[in-house]
């Protein structure tokens, strides 16, 4: 009987899978787009893609997170600000805090294409050579020196 109900509120609404692939599948065609542009460079500049995605985060987010400091800054530096005032700082805090987690998701949005085909193009690269070679960094070294499969030459 619940079957019979589930798959009548499947027919009439969709299902969860068919949501998402509306969902996403206009992004497959930029994500390839990215992915063919990777094939031809080197694994530093590869991994170098990263760094830059993390840029763009941070410059997008810039202006509210310095606001944001500011604010907390404000309230830390006065403890004996007035009840009302912390409300109001912390009203205007929560505003800002709602306007990052809107502009974050615009950013990974646009970034979205270009992450994932660094992860595929990662992951292609690992499966036909079993490794990456790429210029250590300090973390790179603490890394290998605490866990095993990770080697520095």
């Amino acid at each position: 009987m619940f079957d019979i109900i589930t798959k009548g509120i499947v027919k009439i609404f969709g299902s969860k899978a068919e949501s998402d692939l509306k969902l996403l599948t206009p992004y497959v065609p930029k994500i390839n787009e990215e992915y063919a542009k990777l094939k031809s460079i080197s694994d530093d500049q590869l991994r170098a893609k990263t760094a830059d995605l993390k840029k763009i985060i941070a410059t997008d987010l810039k202006g509210i997170d310095n606001e944001l400091s500011k604010l907390h800054a404000n309230i830390a530096e006065n403890p004996e600000l007035d009840i009302n005032r912390k409300e109001e700082i912390f009203n205007e805090i929560d505003k800002l805090e709602k306007d990052r987690d809107k502009k974050l998701e615009e950013t990974l949005l646009k970034i979205l294409p270009t992450a994932f085909a660094v992860v595929k193009e990662t992951a292609r690269r690992f499966k036909e050579n079993g490794q990456l070679v790429v210029e250590a960094t300090m973390m790179d070294r603490q890394l290998a020196a605490a866990r095993e499969g990770i080697e520095i030459n």
